[in-house]
């Protein structure tokens, strides 16, 4: 019972309202500082982890994801440093393509600027309370220890999309034969 007295509760309907509006803020600044219409994008509170926002493109529909827990519990700061990051984000892909540029590249700076925001890229929040994303766990393994990858990981080895090290022996990591 106590874990549950513990837990941030999301942001209320009104602070979205806000939140939406911040964002429609932004895009109609750009316009008027690009000289050319930016589309309104989907903004959705469905995100959780340690990510207070997102830009993301999925089945070639753009949107932007928020942390209604940390918005919550951090509303001042994320509404100042996380809207203008990511709306930054989807302004870099409406101008330049978001395959032609560094996330966090010199394109993305200059666009939080102009916004009149801090180009940062992380923050350092409490997440005590906040809810986390869960992964199954794996157990790799290379010729001097075990390492406990994510489900997310795991499936991209098992795609053959990426590979991992061991920063010690240098490794490829395999899957441990006791899964």
């Amino acid at each position: 019972m106590l874990a549950h007295m513990n837990m941030v509760e999301p942001i209320t309907p009104i602070q979205q309202q806000q939140v939406v509006a911040e964002v429609a803020r932004y895009l109609a600044l750009a316009s008027q500082q690009f000289q050319q219409a930016i589309p309104v994008i989907p903004v959705h509170f469905d995100l959780k982890g340690r990510a207070a926002g997102m830009y993301k493109i999925q089945a070639g529909k753009r949107q932007l994801r928020f942390n209604p827990y940390l918005f919550a519990r951090y509303f001042d700061e994320n509404f100042q440093n996380t809207i203008p990051h990511e709306v930054a984000h989807y302004l870099v892909d409406m101008l330049h393509g978001i395959k032609k540029v560094r996330p966090h590249g010199k394109e993305w700076k200059a666009i939080m600027c102009q916004l009149g925001a801090e180009p940062q890229r992380t923050h350092q929040f409490d997440l005590q309370g906040i809810p986390q994303r869960s992964y199954r766990r794996f157990s790799y393994q290379c010729q001097c220890n075990i390492y406990q990858l994510t489900s997310r990981r795991h499936n991209m080895i098992t795609r053959n999309q990426r590979r991992y090290f061991c920063p010690s022996c240098k490794s490829e990591l395999q899957l441990s034969s006791n899964q």
